[in-house]
């Protein structure tokens, strides 16, 4: 029931402010204004750290007939009933006298936070004061990393837990939450545009499309290169709804847009896309674009610049080879669909498991037909099980002798998943994004050509026509591999030439030296470009030789055969004049290392000894061989937009996106675009990009 006051019966010393509810969305307009006495009389905001721990509530009360207005300050800590005369001619004394008796609180007082950094077990204490921006900040940057619905600060049990902790926290509406990120989201990217600007290099880019349960076409670009700490970097700059046909004159269209948009149209170097016709239209337009008004900015008439996919190849081949060996492995897959599909069956293997000390906990994965990876773990998963699947068969022939397979079955399963590891192997080590890739593509394709030839002529039928299927779709795209890619292999100190050489002699025979040839024109064609064009280096300051983001899982070169190790170290002395950096480079002796290597540290300490080769690497390492950047990036929109949460606009969508991406970044130690701390641990710079490499299977 409403109390019906007479304002000349308030008595002037209990006047108050009025109370006004403020809607959580319009609270920080409301919170510069001056509250307003019942009078018409204004009065100054309250200042006083003691309203962090006590809530102003108006109360009537009744005098002589008459009703009058209180105000009252509540203590909050819980179970505390504690409360004062809270006008302003009461003071604060009293309010700061009992957080001080009651709760320890004296004002200015800073507490202590005691934790542990994150991935490590060190304890560190740091003196803490509460900081309502900045907590507000933590909390826009949470929704944004997380990826949780705005509507999160409307969820009543997390209000009550806030409220816990911070009773006087202002939780703000989705509306007020929604602008604050698109505000993040305009500050980081006027920083990372100050950045990219600052740096001297050229750029590589990534792209790739996606449709999300809207039904609309995004793309996504990501930029790739390698700083001035010699780390590779790589950004989210475009992700973005494509209306229309998606042709390859409109993909040209909006790629173009977003390099315009960052102005770095005129420093790319290369563009990675996958096998899709439009694709191909499209880079054409770009390269044409280029070479119009790119002011002679694309390196070597853009020989370099069009870098197809090597996962999406290496999938290609995998599946067109696994056509011709379904049939081999069909009771192994019987078999597993089988067990998988009954509780009580899976419940008999896993008990054979345990007879025959395997790991009950690794789990069979099912092998899906549209992809190839599914039926190698499947294989890797069911090899793994075998004792414990013969058990099972002993133990029930009835139910099992039909579809297990047998001795001679679980043999060839176990040699076709061994030419399955190869592909999977390379296709794990060529999505990563966090090292250089391009060095790695050449020896690895190299060894996947040979071996194909060698299994096409082997004695098992199955295995030969295998090989063969898959040869005819490798050659395909062989042939149209970017010398860029060769050129990469070349600037790796351990190969150089030598490597080159030697898989030209294995693939073209007498004809080798033709091709040699015409490859290291190639080579002093680019020279000639960073020569002639590059703006000279800038003097760097001398810096100690620390360990880049570039440490690689170098598996193909700890795989170097005899025969070629052979080949690599004989006549290690060319013997040649030295006249110019690439001369002198080709005429060092091959580095001989043992486990892994950092090929951006090696270059980074010859800066001053091959001023323009540095320069030439810095931009060749930075090629992507995969678009795996790009299509992770739709793991996470797909979570953004997600069936439940289908009616979010493309502009904010790119802003989750890439403000995500922007400070996962930062956040990682690599670089201090948004100010934060690098770390300087070599764990934490290398991020491995394994985990998302499985994005390419779904073609």
């Amino acid at each position: 029931m409403d109390v019906q006051i007479d304002e000349h019966n308030v008595a002037p010393a209990t006047r108050a402010p009025e109370v006004v509810v403020v809607d959580d969305q319009d609270q920080e307009d409301e919170e510069v204004k001056d509250q307003v006495h019942l009078t018409g009389k204004r009065k100054k905001k309250c200042t006083s750290d003691v309203w962090n721990y006590f809530t102003k509530k108006i109360e009537i009360v009744e005098v002589d007939g008459k009703q009058y207005e209180q105000l009252w300050g509540y203590c909050d800590f819980p179970k505390c009933k504690q409360r004062y005369r809270a006008e302003g001619n009461h003071g604060t004394t009293g309010f700061k006298n009992h957080l001080r008796s009651a709760h320890g609180i004296v004002k200015g007082q800073q507490q202590l936070n005691v934790g542990k950094d994150v991935g490590t077990e060190i304890t560190h204490i740091q003196p803490y004061k509460y900081d309502q921006e900045a907590s507000l900040k933590k909390l826009n940057l949470a929704i944004t990393m997380h990826e949780y619905p705005f509507n999160i600060v409307e969820h009543e049990y997390l209000v009550d837990f806030i409220k816990s902790l911070r009773p006087s926290f202002p939780i703000k509406s989705r509306v007020t939450i929604r602008k604050e990120i698109m505000e993040k989201f305009l500050e980081e990217k006027d920083r990372l545009y100050a950045y990219l600007k600052s740096m001297q290099c050229r750029f590589s880019a990534t792209m790739d499309m996606w449709t999300s349960c809207q039904n609309k076409g995004y793309m996504c670009v990501t930029i790739h290169w390698i700083d001035d700490d010699w780390c590779m970097q790589k950004r989210i700059v475009g992700f973005f709804n494509v209306k229309g046909r998606h042709t390859g004159a409109k993909l040209s269209e909006s790629f173009t847009e977003v390099m315009v948009k960052w102005y770095i149209e005129n420093r790319l170097f290369a563009l990675t896309l996958d096998n899709a016709s439009s694709n191909e239209v499209a880079v054409q337009d770009i390269i044409s674009d280029l070479k119009e008004n790119g002011n002679g900015s694309i390196v070597c008439d853009g020989i370099f610049f069009h870098v197809r996919c090597a996962c999406h190849i290496l999938n290609l081949v995998a599946r067109d080879g696994l056509k011709e060996i379904s049939a081999t492995i069909g009771k192994v897959k019987s078999l597993v669909l089988a067990v998988k599909g009954s509780p009580l069956q899976w419940e008999e293997l896993m008990k054979c498991a345990t007879e025959s000390g395997l790991d009950t906990k690794r789990g069979i994965s099912l092998d899906i037909t549209t992809r190839w990876n599914s039926t190698y773990l499947m294989l890797r998963d069911a090899l793994y099980y075998k004792d414990a699947f013969m058990r099972l068969k002993s133990s029930n022939r009835r139910r099992y002798a039909k579809i297990s397979p047998s001795n001679a079955e679980w043999d060839k399963a176990l040699t076709i998943f061994q030419c399955l590891k190869k592909f999977y192997d390379l296709t794990e080590i060529l999505s990563g994004t966090s090292y250089p890739t391009a060095n790695l593509f050449y020896k690895g394709f190299c060894d996947i050509k040979l071996l194909l030839d060698d299994w096409s002529f082997s004695n098992d039928a199955i295995i030969s026509a295998m090989a063969i299927s898959m040869s005819e779709k490798f050659e395909k795209y062989w042939q149209q591999s970017n010398i860029a890619l060769a050129v990469a292999c070349f600037l790796d100190p351990r190969y150089k030439k030598k490597l080159i050489e030697y898989y030209m002699r294995k693939f073209y025979s007498d004809q080798y030296q033709v091709e040699l040839d015409e490859f290291v024109s190639v080579v002093k064609k680019l020279y000639q470009f960073y020569t002639s064009s590059a703006p000279a280096p800038t003097k760097e300051k001398s810096k100690a030789a620390g360990p880049s983001s570039s440490s690689t899982a170098d598996v193909l070169m700890e795989n170097v055969d005899n025969d070629l190790e052979a080949f690599l170290y004989s006549q290690n002395q060319p013997g040649m004049i030295e006249s110019n950096e690439l001369e002198k480079y080709i005429a060092e002796p091959l580095l001989q290392i043992v486990g892994q290597f950092d090929i951006l540290a090696w270059w980074k300490n010859k800066r001053e000894e091959y001023p323009i080769l540095t320069q030439i690497v810095r931009d060749v390492m930075a090629i992507q061989v995969s678009t795996v950047a790009s299509e992770s990036a739709f793991s996470a929109a797909g979570r953004v937009v997600d069936p439940y949460r289908n009616r979010l606009d493309p502009e904010i969508i790119e802003a989750l996106i890439c403000t995500k991406d922007w400070i996962a970044a930062a956040r990682k130690g690599k670089d201090h675009i948004f100010g934060l701390a690098a770390n300087s641990n070599v764990a934490n710079k290398c991020i491995s990009d394994f985990s998302m490499f499985h994005f390419i299977f779904r073609f």
